[in-house]
């Protein structure tokens, strides 16, 4: 069986070939009778049909077998991914199960073992990766199109999607449901890599924060002090957070912060630490003031956090 991602680009082929036929049918019939017909001296009358009662019939079937094809089209593909593991014939690896909880506005991965991550979803290539969909506050829609169709997520409803990478890369998403003011900066991001690299990267997120130095053991202070310990985790330290914002404890290892808003670099970090209303509006991340010194510390301890 295949992944669901080629499954539906092959509809999609299919359909659109289908499609492209009846265009140049019917663009055929249309020039063809335009030339015919066309003013000239002894032309002749086009013949008149009104009433004809076979061509009635004709192309009144015709798009309904048409439409009746790509409806079983559909439904093939439609039972084809939305069947049982194994996801294809050419893998027997047992599936790797990921919760993903979706708020306003990020990810939020949970893994068996207790790895949590946050926007950034790495898989390993080769191996049906089952996702567990759940909402934390509104609808939302699961959707990374080169490696699976979307799937709404709905409080109080866990819904399930299947990805497959068969070959190592980045894999660009989104959110497919209008969720709020900050809807447009709810990207996610997949990276499939082989599964050494996969199982080095995991085991990172499940293990607990290295202890700081210097800047960034100052900045862990500024950090414990402030009101963000009320909704951020940092594993490793007695920030519990309340699961309303991201886990912190890998943030520096992370490619774009506040769910692509912003590139992950010291500046950019800075910047979204400084004001974040200012990059995302209507985020629950309130603004922090803090002197120069102590944002400074924090800069370096979040960017020191691998």
């Amino acid at each position: 069986m295949r992944p669901s991602a080629e499954a539906i680009a092959d509809l999609a082929l299919v359909v659109g070939a289908i499609a492209l036929g009846i265009f140049l049918l019917v663009t055929g019939v249309l020039l063809a009778t335009m030339w015919r017909y066309r003013l000239r001296p002894g032309a002749p009358e086009p013949r008149q049909i009104a009433g004809d009662l076979r061509l009635e019939i004709g192309w009144t079937v015709a798009p309904l077998l048409a439409l009746a094809a790509v409806f079983v089209l559909m439904l093939g593909t439609m039972r084809e991914i939305g069947a049982s593991l194994p996801i294809a014939a050419d893998t027997d690896r047992i599936p790797l199960r990921v919760t993903v909880v979706a708020h306003q506005f990020w990810w939020e991965y949970r893994f068996d073992g207790g790895a949590v991550a946050a926007n950034e979803l790495h898989i390993p290539v080769g191996v049906p990766v089952e996702l567990d969909l759940v909402a934390a506050d509104v609808i939302h829609d699961f959707w990374v199109p080169a490696l699976a169709g979307k799937s709404d997520i709905v409080p109080g409803k866990t819904n399930h999607l299947r990805l497959f990478a068969r070959q190592p890369g980045t894999y660009e998403g989104a959110c497919a449901e209008f969720c709020g003011v900050q809807h447009a900066w709810m990207r996610l991001v997949v990276f499939a890599e082989p599964e050494p690299e996969f199982d080095r990267w995991l085991a990172v997120q499940g293990a607990a924060r290295q202890a700081p130095a210097g800047e960034a053991a100052r900045g862990e202070q500024v950090f414990l002090r402030n009101v963000c310990v009320s909704c951020h985790a940092l594993r490793g330290t007695g920030a519990a957070g309340n699961g309303a914002a991201p886990d912190l404890t890998h943030v520096g290892g992370r490619t774009t912060i506040g769910t692509g808003v912003l590139r992950n670099d010291a500046a950019a970090m800075r910047a979204w630490l400084a004001d974040p209303q200012r990059y995302k509006p209507g985020s629950a991340m309130p603004l922090v003031r803090l002197d120069p010194g102590d944002l400074d510390a924090l800069v370096a301890y979040m960017e020191s956090l691998h």
